[in-house]
């Protein structure tokens, strides 16, 4: 960042001269040599005069100056005053477009040319490192006891935020379970599911949205697939990305994109803290890998008739392999996970009235209707009736 040109900032490098004097502070006696140069920014070389201090003004333009001492990294001015060079320091002229700089050389003097700087590369002016680009979704889901969401993958990253209860989410086949004041950003392209356990209540935001970052930030490689506890400064963001989405006046859009913006730079600032979930060893990546793809599969036919063999051979591997790994990823069989997907689709299908329950039955691929109603008893505790009756 470019900073103030004064005495006292400038006085590890050299000193200011005197802007009121006639001759700017430069020298006038017959050794010294005072000439004007122009400088380019496609061209910007570092330099070292050797034996005699360097004085330098600016004449036309505007321009950063750039010094250092030996084995430091290079700070940067704004050459907005006469100055003084002292002899060993590093220093470059970096114009914005072209300026004429004027400048005093000893005779016994001489600039050394070390090498030449990519001006467009310094980190010379604020700016920004992630830009939100589009936010798609903002939502408060309260959901019912036992809530579950069979999964999807899209290519937005998706921002989860428990505001009450706990929420099982199961990113590129790994469990996280988030509680309250816990949040989570999945990767774009990741296939994701969420379920809350029986008896458990769960209220949670979520944002999907696109981010662009400097190639250098790494910002999401910090970020993503990470639980975060969030603090209350960050959950009050939160907030008021709710507060203007329900005001939505001509600002709102712009406010919500800033909100969101500083609460993932609040998040990279404390990535120290931020706990890794899914960086693993090889063999339990494989393992994931065989979870999500199993998972994605099952959301995938839900409407076919499914089976432990029937998945496990589309993720080739064994029946019992299959159900191990569920067992230690999940804490439940593909069976009873099966059955659960089908039972919530069975639940979407109720909520739209469009068909009676033997089709529904039917539609899921259950053996008999008799069999779906008993299913969803013991699922639920309501009859496919009793909860039809209560979602109309």
């Amino acid at each position: 960042m470019i900073q103030n040109l004064n005495k006292f900032t400038f006085a590890a490098f050299g000193q200011i001269l005197p802007e009121s004097s006639p001759t700017r502070g430069f020298p006038e006696t017959p050794e010294w040599k005072t000439d004007v140069s122009e400088y380019r920014e496609d061209l910007v070389w570092a330099y070292r005069a050797e034996n005699e201090p360097t004085f330098l003004d600016i004449e036309r333009g505007m321009a950063v100056l750039a010094v250092s001492r030996p084995e430091e990294a290079l700070e940067y001015f704004y050459l907005d005053k006469p100055v003084r060079i002292n002899p060993g320091i590093r220093f470059a002229i970096i114009p914005r477009k072209d300026c004429a700089v004027r400048r005093a050389l000893h005779e016994s003097g001489a600039w050394t040319p070390l090498y030449t700087l990519d001006a467009g590369a310094l980190r010379l002016n604020i700016t920004n490192r992630i830009e939100v680009r589009d936010i798609y979704t903002l939502f408060y889901q309260e959901k019912e006891n036992g809530f579950f969401f069979k999964g999807e993958a899209h290519d937005l990253l998706e921002l989860v935020y428990v505001d009450k209860g706990a929420l099982h989410n199961v990113v590129d086949g790994t469990d996280t379970v988030l509680t309250q004041g816990e949040l989570m950003i999945y990767g774009p392209g990741l296939w994701h599911m969420q379920y809350a356990d029986v008896n458990v209540e769960v209220s949670f935001i979520t944002v999907s949205f696109q981010l662009e970052e400097r190639a250098s930030v790494g910002a999401l490689e910090k970020i993503v697939n990470r639980r975060f506890g969030l603090d209350a400064e960050g959950t009050l963001l939160l907030r008021r990305m709710l507060e203007e989405r329900e005001k939505n006046d001509d600002t709102s859009g712009d406010m919500i994109l800033c909100l969101l913006k500083l609460l993932l730079l609040t998040l990279l600032r404390s990535v120290g803290g931020g706990e890794q979930r899914l960086r693993t060893p090889a063999a339990l990546h494989s393992e994931n890998r065989i979870v999500n793809s199993a998972l994605s599969y099952i959301s995938a036919n839900v409407y076919q008739k499914l089976s432990v063999p029937l998945v496990a051979q589309s993720c080739a591997v064994s029946p019992s392999r299959l159900t191990a790994l569920f067992q230690q990823r999940l804490s439940i069989t593909p069976g009873e996970y099966i059955r659960r997907v089908k039972l919530e689709e069975s639940k979407t299908l109720i909520r739209r009235g469009e068909r009676n329950f033997s089709e529904v039955a039917a539609l899921l691929n259950y053996s008999t209707a008799q069999q779906f109603s008993r299913q969803f008893k013991q699922k639920f505790g309501v009859s496919p009736s009793e909860y039809a009756k209560s979602v109309r």
